[in-house]
């Protein structure tokens, strides 16, 4: 069996890397999202992509993937309120973005360029109504019904008060 990513020393997490300054917040965030079956999968996945994977941290609530760099932004002080008014997170958004990282490129890349209404894309509906709300219902967080909502500050991210 494989370690969890909490467990491991260095910035190196198999093809993902991150940076020592983030290794803490992502050593917190991976242990949380850990509890959840599918982000622990997402977790195994991207440390074992066919590529390298890079985390660059941020402190401008950007939660984003560019797969022309293969980098997931990640501001771990940034929690989200849904437009319902449910909570969410740093930590889920790290998981949201990984499952993009993750995905197949063509995959996602057909959806990001399928229009939803709702959700923006189809990708974005594949990931919040697929592992983000996954993740939500076994971590007591809030599940997003569309790909709006506004961020907050918060002091760790495991955080969403």
């Amino acid at each position: 069996m494989i370690a969890p990513l909490y467990l491991r020393a260095g910035v190196r997490h198999g093809t993902l890397s991150v940076p020592a300054k983030a290794e803490h917040d992502f050593e917190l965030a991976a242990d949380y999202l850990g509890q959840d079956s599918v982000m622990r999968e997402i977790l195994v996945k991207a440390e074992h992509a066919g590529r390298a994977l890079h985390l660059k941290v941020n402190c401008r609530d950007d939660d984003s993937y560019d797969p022309a760099t293969r980098t997931v932004n990640w501001d771990p002080h940034s929690a989200l309120e849904t437009t319902s008014g449910g909570h969410q997170s740093p930590a889920l958004g790290l998981g949201h973005e990984l499952d993009h990282a993750v995905v197949d490129g063509r995959l996602a890349e057909a959806g990001a360029d399928a229009y939803d209404p709702k959700y923006d894309n189809l990708e974005e509906r594949r990931v919040i109504v697929g592992s983000e709300a996954h993740a939500a219902r076994t971590l007591g967080e809030d599940v997003r019904h569309d790909h709006g909502g506004w961020t907050y500050r918060v002091d760790s991210p495991v955080d969403r008060s």
